[in-house]
């Protein structure tokens, strides 16, 4: 099911003003921040990828598959959400771990 509007833009205010952008994947969303996937949007959920670095970050999360059969992700619920300063640390850290994949360049017809 895709992800509601609303969902998108709440977690948009959230993480203002980090440098982020939602991309959308098979009916749902990866998040990047400075090019780098930090999480996933899944039936309206967010889920946070669990690294070493950010492990004290998100010991506290409850865990679950962003999609049947996924590898565990942290479940940022509305109080982790509420938690901003918490939550752009987290982000932040996450993203600082992975490496940077930045945009392919759009083709132009005729090139």
């Amino acid at each position: 099911m895709p992800n509601l509007p609303e969902t998108l833009e709440r977690i948009e205010r959230a993480l203002d003003p980090l440098p982020i952008r939602l991309q959308p994947m098979f009916g749902e969303h990866a998040l990047y921040c400075d090019d780098r996937v930090f999480a996933f949007v899944c039936d309206d959920t967010l889920f946070l990828k669990l690294v070493p670095e950010a492990a004290e970050l998100t010991a506290h999360l409850p865990r679950g598959e962003a999609y049947p059969g996924s590898k565990p992700y942290g479940i940022a619920d509305d109080d982790a959400m509420a938690d901003t300063e918490w939550l752009h640390e987290v982000v932040q850290t996450i993203a600082a771990t992975q490496p940077h994949k930045p945009r392919k360049p759009r083709k132009t017809r005729g090139a």
